[in-house]
């Protein structure tokens, strides 16, 4: 086990006081109407909200008697423990009703459903009852071991998941969390370990079979933390306990560490294609500073310590913990990086930074977005990735997700080709091309369903030190077509008095655009992944084009006398 008691740094003075508030509060009840109400009306909020609030309060009480295993902290350890194993399941409404529409067919259905949240929680337990069980009431412990067999080992034996054969996080994290628990719960020479253990491979693979040989996500940065942090808090632990690293060793693992390098637009600023819930996330700090030391992956910022996220993982707040090193240092990001696997192309300058993407439209946590770019300076977006919206009922049904803004084509700085939005499926697909260092070309004509009418369509991307012109070059066919390009804007766009076809965006950037659109600017308003409320710009320059048709975006900073002089002593 990770030794921190006794331990002193910046998170465990942190980790001492919120125990101590947390003790002040009372424990959220799990009512049945916010269990039901997933199923009743899509909606997941509230019994969420209660559900991690009780796993904040199990990991900070678990974390604080790690760390000083005093009589106060004890008594707090058992009594989340008692209350934690009176739940009726370890898993969310969202999940398990999901997976089985009626969620009563068999008694204990609840109690023995899989998702990650009771793989995670059952990791939780079986690592604390581990390592407090001689300071805990025996009652308490034959009782915390019978839960963990009822609801973890034994359905994780008997039944086939299918999470153990997505190429998704999913398939890290439950597999991860099981492979934990087991570790803590069984003895080395125990032939249920052995069993568990090599069921859990079968997860692993999967899980790396999922990235591609430049070790990129279609995921995004917060989904690779997620998983491939559980990937390596499991293989570490079986590594110390059993000696057996090849879940370390593995080639592609090595790459795999390098994705927030790779996906950095700025230090500390990623990318945000898909469902990314945040620009810039507090990505774990013991696993960032691990993936530095023992991985040699590069760090585009500086490590921080990392506090308990919103969800009240344990296994993330162990190891940030016991590996954060805030010593490591950083390494500049190059000028222009091409992930093939998940065909991004991220361009940095030293003011601003593009990113663009090809790849296809079913990927995990799709959004219909081939073709999208976004144009960000170190502070502020200025042509934006939407990312996550909310995650209600409706977002994860196929027949309704590509209405909502975030996952559809509108919600993308895409085209709209005759009326037409792009559609999903791994059918629906780009290709990307990188021929120079400053240009880029995507052929995404497979995106859009026949009744677009496009034979073909390419999006070509040039770069300059303050300029970057984007040109879409469409054929159909048939003879009157109409097409509009679609900038998705965090704030209003103005029309600059005096140029025709020409807007002021953010930062002090502008946008010339082909003469002869019909533009409109539509203000949204949509929820994030945390459900909060907020307004974004939709610009729609429409065109009216025959068989053949060329649009040309062009985004320029004005410059300074400095700046021209500089760019013509380079030309």
């Amino acid at each position: 086990m990770l030794t921190i008691k006794g331990l002193h740094n910046p998170l465990t003075g942190a980790i001492h006081q919120q125990a101590i508030e947390e003790r002040k509060r009372p424990l959220p009840e799990l009512t049945l109407a916010d269990f039901l109400a997933f199923k009743r009306t899509g909606d997941r909020a509230a019994y969420e909200q209660a559900y991690f609030a009780r796993r904040r309060q199990l990991s900070v009480f678990g974390t604080a008697w790690l760390l000083d295993p005093t009589e106060d902290n004890s008594a707090a350890l058992a009594d989340i423990l008692w209350s934690v194993c009176q739940e009726p399941t370890w898993a969310l409404p969202a999940h398990f009703f999901k997976a089985d529409g009626d969620g009563l067919k068999a008694p204990g259905a609840f109690a023995s459903f899989l998702d990650l949240f009771a793989a995670e929680t059952g990791q939780t337990v079986a690592y604390l009852l581990a390592a407090a069980q001689d300071h805990l009431p025996l009652e308490l412990t034959a009782w915390v071991r019978y839960e963990l067999q009822r609801r973890i080992f034994t359905p994780f034996l008997t039944q086939d998941w299918q999470w153990l054969y997505r190429h998704n996080n999913w398939a890290a994290v439950c597999s991860g969390s099981i492979g934990m628990a087991a570790l803590s719960y069984y003895s080395d020479q125990s032939p249920e370990l052995g069993k568990i253990l090599a069921k859990v491979s079968v997860g692993m693979q999967n899980f790396l079979a999922g990235f591609g040989p430049d070790g990129a996500s279609e995921e995004g940065i917060d989904y690779w933390a997620y998983g491939f942090g559980y990937y390596i808090y499991f293989a570490a632990q079986l590594a110390r306990q059993t000696g057996d690293n090849h879940y370390l060793s593995a080639p592609k693992v090595k790459l795999i560490a390098r994705f927030p390098y790779a996906a950095s637009l700025f230090p500390g600023y990623y990318v945000k294609f898909g469902d990314t819930p945040t620009r810039t996330p507090d990505l774990p700090s013991g696993l960032l500073s691990y993936c530095t030391r023992h991985l040699g992956a590069p760090l585009p910022a500086p490590i921080h310590y990392s506090a308990l996220d919103k969800n009240g993982r344990f296994a993330v707040l162990l190891h940030n913990l016991a590996w954060t090193d805030e010593t490591l240092p950083t390494t500049p990001l190059a000028a222009e990086t091409t992930l093939a696997t998940v065909s991004w192309r991220l361009s940095r300058r030293k003011d601003w930074a593009l990113a663009s993407k090809a790849g296809n439209n079913g990927v995990s946590h799709n959004h219909n977005d081939i073709g999208s770019w976004e144009l960000l300076t170190s502070t502020m977006p200025v042509v934006t990735e939407l990312g996550s919206g909310e995650y209600t009922r409706d977002y994860f049904d196929d027949h309704k997700r590509y209405q909502l803004l975030e996952p559809r084509s509108l919600g993308h700085s895409v085209p709209l080709i005759n009326g037409h939005e792009q559609i999903a499926g791994v059918g629906a697909r780009g290709t990307l091309q990188t021929p120079a260092a400053d240009e880029t070309i995507i052929d995404y004509a497979a995106a859009y369903p026949s009744a677009a009418r496009v034979v073909s369509l390419t999006r070509t991307f040039l770069t300059r030190t303050n300029m970057i012109l984007i040109t879409d070059t469409t054929e159909f066919t048939t003879a009157e077509n109409s097409f509009s390009e679609v900038l998705i804007l965090p704030t209003m766009p103005l029309r600059i008095p005096g140029q025709d076809n020409c807007w002021q965006l953010a930062a002090d950037w502008q946008l010339q655009v082909s003469a002869g659109g019909q533009s409109v600017v539509e203000k949204l308003t949509t929820q994030d992944h945390l459900g909060q409320s907020y307004h974004v710009f939709r610009l729609r320059i429409t065109y009216q084009f025959g068989k053949t048709g060329r649009v040309m975006l062009q985004l320029s900073l004005p410059q300074t006398s400095a700046q021209r002089h500089e760019e013509d002593n380079n030309a």
